[in-house]
């Protein structure tokens, strides 16, 4: 039987904020666009992933991420989930507490790669717009079954 899957998703690369505009309002670059578009692509290809609840930080950065990756075939609403912005091990492990089922979350580091390190026991870093699919057993430890790295060329 399997257990939860959880894919933890981080933005695609951001610019840096503009004049009079704080760090949740980057959007992200041309290279970052092209990284959400890849990100899309891959995750498209996944069984199972165009049912997924998504949740995503209130940030410019991630919620540009998750319009263009899912953009025509993620059929499941997307919703905001300000627990993520800046979010600690502890308020990522609370989120992932409250919510049941498998999911797919937006975020940011460090609190993503120190969720990804206390459930599988691998410092691993997570890139900008790459993800992790992690299949959660009962007690609290996760398998690695797939990851995705952007092409970081400008094309």
């Amino acid at each position: 039987m399997s257990g939860r899957i959880v894919i933890l998703v981080r933005h695609a690369e951001a610019g840096p904020p503009g004049a009079g505009q704080g760090d949740i309002d980057r959007g992200l670059t041309r290279r970052g666009r092209a990284q959400a578009d890849q990100l899309g692509r891959w995750l498209a290809l996944r069984e199972g992933i165009a049912e997924l609840p998504v949740s995503v930080s209130p940030a410019r950065r991630t919620r540009e991420t998750a319009e263009r990756a899912l953009a025509g075939w993620h059929r499941r609403t997307v919703s905001t989930e300000s627990r993520l912005w800046n979010a600690s091990l502890g308020m990522l492990l609370d989120l992932l507490g409250d919510a049941t089922g498998d999911r797919l979350l937006i975020g940011h580091n460090p609190g993503l790669e120190q969720l990804h390190r206390a459930w599988t026991g691998m410092l691993l870093p997570i890139s900008v717009g790459s993800a992790h699919v992690l299949e959660l057993d009962a007690d609290g430890r996760a398998r690695a079954l797939d990851r995705f790295q952007p092409s970081f060329d400008d094309d």
